[in-house]
């Protein structure tokens, strides 16, 4: 991936005293909000100055500024949290440590969000690492419980399995055998194993997962134990407070920069994400598929990375990244809720036509339920008669009508017999 270098730009105090006069202000704020790397000054038109050279100095003398700065052993890393960046992280806080208040999703249509969401998360971070399966066949996988039928499908089951490993982990310290153990559960039965129970004790390399060109080369191998050590302390320490959502993202470009394993850094790093945002209260995370986001700008993640590196490992690149990951994630939850009380709404009103159609308060809802639920949803002539306590007979003879209508149908290949819906349109039909 091709992607230049910045020039080297030092801190000019004429330009830091303009700053806090309140010049350039619409400029720097734009540059907060879209966190302005090199090329983008590059070739940017509206500048307060003539060259890129004048331009990037500016941002780079106002960055200084601000930063505050992390080690990990000899490295050194920096980031800062522009109001813009402050004001999303409020945001973020009202909404997955709870929010949809004002419109929240009814019980049921949440337990099969989050099933889904689960089932995404695991599939699209496979896919990330480039699992090929494609994503209706790994979901039918995971839904039925068969066995893994190839590496692809093995790397998808891995990680369900670990992101449920993670879940029992939110009041635990990470520390070495929590990472070792999630990395193990997601290189089981896949080339990746031979690599796992241990932190890598060789060097590596990473290449683009375009050009293959050497795109990062990770810390010597003798320095992982040390370094990991390190991030268990910060990740575990909450003496020097860091926002969770900033710190996840941290968390997650160390695991990245780091690179413990010889394989399988991608999905432990994007896991522990997820854990650690779990572990400090932001619930509507396990509602939300990251790595599908990721999936979708891939060539932004891995740009992420390489921004951070090429400009002195300046974090607030890959912070930003996660944070329109979440935003778009979250945007994707939204969407969801508002589709279910459409449809919730719709099936309603199926309900109230039908009672105009002859059909009793009974038959009528549950043609609504069915309707709303469409083909996933099937009824028993038992829990059709205990839901609305009445005798076999009546409930028989409520079902036995809506077939005589071609509303519902039998499958009588299995006991007991099941009663679905026929078809959407045919409802649709009868209350026009």
């Amino acid at each position: 991936m091709k992607l230049e270098k910045p020039p080297f730009a030092e801190v000019n105090f004429e330009y830091l005293q303009n700053i806090w006069k309140g010049e350039y202000e619409n400029f720097i704020n734009k540059s907060d909000e879209k966190y302005y790397y090199w090329d983008d000054v590059k070739y940017k038109k509206e500048t307060p100055f003539e060259t890129p050279i004048e331009n990037w100095t500016l941002i780079k003398t106002y960055r200084f500024s601000k930063y505050e700065n992390i080690e990990f052993g000899t490295y050194k890393f920096k980031y800062f949290i522009p109001s813009f960046v402050a004001k999303n992280l409020h945001d973020f806080d009202l909404k997955l440590m709870g929010g949809l208040q004002e419109k929240p999703i009814f019980p049921s249509d949440r337990i099969e969000f989050f099933k889904n969401s689960l089932l995404e998360e695991a599939v699209a971070s496979s896919q990330v690492e480039g699992a090929s399966t494609t994503t209706a066949v790994a979901r039918k996988m995971l839904k039925t419980g068969r066995t893994p039928r190839n590496e692809s499908e093995q790397m998808i089951f891995n990680n369900l399995k670990a992101i449920e490993y993670i879940g029992e982990l939110q009041d635990i310290d990470i520390d070495f055998k929590i990472i070792i153990n999630l990395h193990k559960i997601m290189t089981a039965n896949t080339e990746a194993e031979n690599c796992s129970g241990d932190f890598r004790k060789k060097d590596v390399f990473v290449t683009d997962h375009i050009d293959g060109e050497i795109a990062h080369i990770p810390p010597d191998w003798t320095e992982v134990d040390s370094l990991i050590a390190e991030l268990c302390t910060f990740i575990n320490n909450d003496t020097n407070f860091i926002h969770p959502i900033v710190k996840a993202s941290i968390i997650h470009f160390m695991i990245g920069f780091i690179h413990p394993f010889s394989d399988g850094n991608g999905r432990t790093a994007r896991a522990l994400f997820y854990w650690f945002l779990l572990k400090k209260g932001y619930t509507l995370i396990r509602n939300i598929s990251i790595s599908r986001v990721i999936l979708e700008s891939r060539n932004q993640y891995d740009k992420a990375f390489l921004k951070t590196e090429y400009d002195e490992n300046d974090l607030n690149y890959f912070i930003s990244y996660s944070m329109k990951n979440i935003r778009v994630a979250f945007e994707k939850l939204i969407n969801y809720r508002d589709k279910k009380l459409e449809e919730r709404k719709k099936a309603n009103n199926i309900s109230y036509e039908l009672l105009n159609k002859g059909l009793n308060k009974r038959q009528a809802d549950l043609i609504g339920y069915l309707y709303f639920k469409n083909k996933d949803s099937k009824v028993t002539l038992t829990s059709y008669a205990e839901k609305h306590d009445i005798v076999r007979q009546t409930a028989s003879k409520d079902l036995n009508e809506l077939i005589r209508m071609g509303i519902i149908k039998e499958d009588k290949t299995i006991k007991p017999y099941k009663y679905t819906l026929i078809s959407r349109s045919n409802i649709e039909k009868l209350v026009e």
